[in-house]
């Protein structure tokens, strides 16, 4: 006999109580609330008062933090046992407001965990991970803005929490993050200097205008729509890398701009390289240490003139150049 071919099926149970009266129903339903725990706290989630509910979950935090933080420290720690408490409340309850919460707090606790104890292992980032992605998952189905507001300060907390722990945990959770659906750029905390993004079209447009190796990118190119686009592109690239606190290689940064704008990698590194001309020319790019010649530490990053994807340190004291 298979597991659970005892027992009657929904048919059977429909059939059974459609024979039934009210009153026994109502004695059927009575009595099984009364000696069924998880019954008893899946009517009270379902009809209970805000209050009832609030003690309900309350109590399944606790049950995660006592696997997390148990009081007798002899306990064997096992995530598994975190995770089954959220699927006995998934069990109880249909409300995913709640069961985002609870997810949540599991999450949580797994960085509070690490914080505490140090750098654990891959499968239990993994767990949390799946929970963060679950999440994820559910506000992305619910198309609820009210339920992504509720939770957007925590969601991104879990990320910054995480920066510099171990194991690709913060990377994948970064990701995980930039998936959500009602995410709006315009929250991200980041002041755009239009000005400067006009400056830096103008002068990568001046440089290459007099440059006669494009040609074979095109004959009807029309180079200020190209920059336009390629440079627009790019800061979107690297608004969304800071909102997600992640570090990127050019590679990305061009695949990026490439899937975005349908332009040649080789023309878009070109470009590319002529913002980093921009930038260097206006010393934003520093170096550390000393001059070789006069020992200054006002040491600045160049580009080798006339020699693309080329640099090279400049003291701002004394002219010397040197290679780093």
């Amino acid at each position: 006999m298979k597991n659970g071919e005892e027992l009657l099926s929904v048919t059977e149970v429909k059939n059974i109580l459609k024979e039934k009266s009210r009153e026994e129903l109502l004695e059927l339903l009575i009595e099984s609330y009364k000696t069924i725990p998880l019954l008893k706290e899946h009517i009270s989630v379902k009809y209970g008062s805000q209050d009832n509910i609030e003690k309900i979950l309350e109590a399944y935090k606790n049950k995660i933090y006592n696997v997390f933080f148990p009081k007798n420290m002899k306990t064997q720690f096992k995530i598994g046992d975190a995770k089954k408490v959220v699927n006995e409340f998934k069990r109880i309850c249909s409300n995913e407001k709640l069961t985002i919460e609870l997810r949540l707090y599991y999450v949580e606790m797994g960085i509070e965990f690490t914080n505490t104890y140090g750098d654990i292992n891959e499968a239990f980032y993994n767990s949390v991970v799946a929970m963060y992605e679950a999440v994820v998952s559910t506000i992305n189905k619910q198309h609820d803005s009210e339920i992504y507001n509720n939770f957007k300060g925590r969601l991104k907390a879990v990320v910054e929490d995480t920066n510099g722990m171990g194991w690709g945990f913060h990377d994948e959770l970064s990701n995980i993050y930039w998936q959500i659906k009602e995410f709006n750029l315009d929250e991200i905390d980041i002041d755009i200097d239009e000005e400067e993004v006009k400056n830096i079209k103008k002068y990568i447009f001046g440089r290459l205008e007099k440059r006669k190796d494009l040609a074979s990118f095109g004959k009807n190119i029309a180079l200020g729509e190209v920059v336009s686009e390629i440079v627009d592109a790019d800061e979107v690239f690297i608004i969304r890398m800071d909102a997600r606190c992640m570090d990127y290689s050019n590679d990305e940064e061009v695949d990026f701009i490439s899937k975005r704008t349908g332009y040649s990698e080789k023309l878009i590194e070109i470009i590319l390289w002529q913002k980093c001309c921009y930038e260097m020319e206006n010393d934003y790019w520093e170096y550390e240490g000393k001059c070789i010649k006069c020992g200054n530490s006002k040491l600045y990053i160049k580009e080798v003139h006339n020699v693309d994807f080329s640099d090279q340190v400049i003291c701002k004291e004394c002219e010397t150049e040197f290679i780093r």
